[in-house]
């Protein structure tokens, strides 16, 4: 017991879990990271992912039937795990915050552009499907209250500022 509990301080000490400063956004931070990450490595592999079906169609359909179903899986798999990998490693925020934008906002198009997967009678008995997109609302707004913090208002160039002197002609 006494071994498994210098190990667990051990860890703690590492991970700086017991510090004060870690916050509930820092779990929401991590929680997505984890959720964003393995769900968009699930999708590098045919048939493993449950949303692959909804998410190439949406795909395609956004693309304008550029994309094919595979490519368009490939590029939402790139997507989440580049989101993923930006929540758990607090790296480049900003973008992420993009990407993430775009992402929400792509999970939401099936109740517009495929309204048969997402509802069995619209807009009031979602289908599985519709009642996973529309949880998604739960998502965006973690992602918002994590985000938001660091994607900062842009502030006024000193030129701007400046008072404007007429040229004359």
């Amino acid at each position: 017991i006494r071994t498994s509990l210098a190990c667990s301080d051990s860890v703690n000490a590492k991970l700086d879990i017991s510090n004060s400063s870690w916050t509930s956004l820092d779990a929401m931070r991590l929680s997505l990271g984890a959720i964003y990450f393995h769900f968009g490595f699930l999708k590098f592999f045919p048939d493993l992912s449950p949303a692959e079906v909804i998410a190439s169609y949406t795909a395609m359909k956004v693309s304008g039937y550029s994309l094919d179903a595979a490519q368009a899986l490939r590029w939402i798999a790139i997507m989440e795990c580049a989101i993923g990998l930006g929540f758990l490693f607090k790296f480049g925020l900003r973008w992420v915050a993009i990407l993430f934008g775009a992402h929400m906002l792509g999970t939401f198009m099936p109740l517009l552009l495929l309204p048969e997967f997402a509802f069995k009678i619209a807009p009031f008995a979602p289908t599985t499907e519709g009642q996973y997109i529309l949880k998604n609302l739960v998502l965006a707004s973690a992602g918002w209250a994590v985000l938001s913090p660091h994607v900062r208002k842009s502030k006024p160039s000193p030129e701007t500022l400046k008072p404007q002197t007429a040229t004359p002609l």
